[in-house]
């Protein structure tokens, strides 16, 4: 081997197919659990007054972006692009978590975990409010017309309307 030369590294044993759908599989599966709990942890950090201002500001430009028709990311290919949307979720949001402090994101964890945390809250907000207005609109609803046949009695009526002229 000559000086100048950097060393090759022995290939390794060739991936098979199973494999790569097992790895694939545990990122999905990583993905499906882990997500939902993150989002729901961002949202309680964001409205937390120990968090820095400048990193809520970086966590919603990064889903800005992500949410941005304008990105360059293969949606096209079917589930490919929306896990790579996905992914990228799970990285700002895990990257915000970990520059909150620590005792911030323990205590949010925790109300998570009770179901007593502000998304927990806000959610049950959302419900009553829309039972609310459903129970709201739903009594005030008019009475539906029937236009059945309308339009086939209009036309008889053009229709005799002639025969009597001619």
């Amino acid at each position: 081997m000559s000086p100048g030369r950097p060393r090759s590294r022995p290939r390794p044993a060739a991936r098979t197919i199973p494999t790569l759908v097992l790895k694939r599989l545990s990122f999905l599966k990583r993905l499906v659990l882990d997500l939902p709990r993150q989002v729901k942890l961002t949202y309680c950090l964001l409205f937390d007054e120990r968090v820095p201002a400048v990193s809520k500001a970086a966590v919603l430009g990064a889903m800005a972006v992500i949410v941005t028709p304008f990105v360059n990311l293969p949606e096209w290919v079917p589930v490919i692009g929306e896990m790579d949307l996905l992914a990228l979720t799970l990285l700002a949001t895990k990257a915000f978590i970990s520059t909150a402090p620590r005792e911030a994101v323990e205590e949010q964890e925790r109300r998570v975990k009770e179901q007593t945390s502000r998304f927990d809250v806000d959610v049950a907000r959302g419900q009553r409010l829309a039972v609310a207005l459903a129970h709201r609109f739903g009594r005030e609803q008019k009475p539906q017309m029937e236009f059945v046949g309308v339009a086939q009695d209009r036309l008889t009526a053009v229709g005799s309307e002639r025969s009597e002229v001619a």
